[in-house]
């Protein structure tokens, strides 16, 4: 890609790549790698014309939390209900890289906020937060 001076990449990452997710805590670590090395390759492409982006969506609407068998997040559930389309977020992944960016939330304001919590509050209180509501009935 580099020697055509052409190319994208998207990276799925997620809005967990943003805090510390106890409970999920492999998953979110991952999520913040996919983050950080999307974002170093965009950089180091710049200069190439290949776009790399990472994606950063919420909840969305596939078979994901069926599978993994995620308590509370079916169909019937609001927290469902609010959740992206798959076309809705890959819609916003084409958008945003074409319009030139390392990254992009999906999933509406609720999102951009929760993943820019960290800026504004001690990290121990959001960890806090998150285990009480990710911890295991």
């Amino acid at each position: 890609m580099q020697e055509r001076r052409q190319g994208s990449i998207i990276n799925v990452s997620s809005i967990a790549a943003f805090q510390p997710m106890p409970y999920l805590a492999v998953y979110a670590a991952t999520k913040a790698f996919v983050l950080s090395f999307s974002e170093a390759l965009w950089a180091e492409n710049q200069k190439y014309g290949v776009k790399v982006l990472a994606l950063c969506p919420g909840p969305t609407k596939t078979e994901f939390f069926e599978a993994s068998q995620w308590e509370g997040f079916d169909s019937n559930s609001a927290e469902y209900s609010r959740a992206a389309t798959a076309e809705e977020v890959v819609k916003d992944a084409l958008d945003s890289l074409n319009a030139g960016v390392s990254y992009v939330v999906t999933g509406g304001l609720q999102h951009k906020l929760i993943t820019s919590l960290s800026r504004f509050l001690p990290r121990e209180s959001i960890v806090k937060v998150i285990a009480k509501q990710l911890q295991p009935k």
